[in-house]
């Protein structure tokens, strides 16, 4: 029961991501179907949207890779806590 909740609230969840017939028409060609509202309008909303597209595939990156391939610390850690 709990499992067919979540997933019908996932469901209905995910529909209202997408833009409304009206927004998609007002966004820009690629940007269309992404969210509500105008989008992206000067140079510096480009900039703080692909960086910050930059900064999501950067830390998904790295999680795959520290998580495929783990390493112990090398450097010994700052405070001792079993030395008496």
């Amino acid at each position: 029961m709990k499992t067919r909740f979540l997933t019908l609230l996932f469901c209905l969840l995910s529909l209202w991501s997408f833009a409304c017939p009206l927004c998609r028409k007002r966004q820009p060609k690629g940007f269309a179907n992404i969210t509500h509202g105008t989008g992206p309008e000067g140079l510096f909303d480009y900039v703080v949207f692909y960086s910050s597209i930059g900064v999501v595939v950067l830390t998904f990156g790295l999680l795959i890779y520290y998580s495929v391939k783990p390493r112990r610390a090398v450097h010994p850690p700052l405070i001792d806590w079993n030395h008496g």
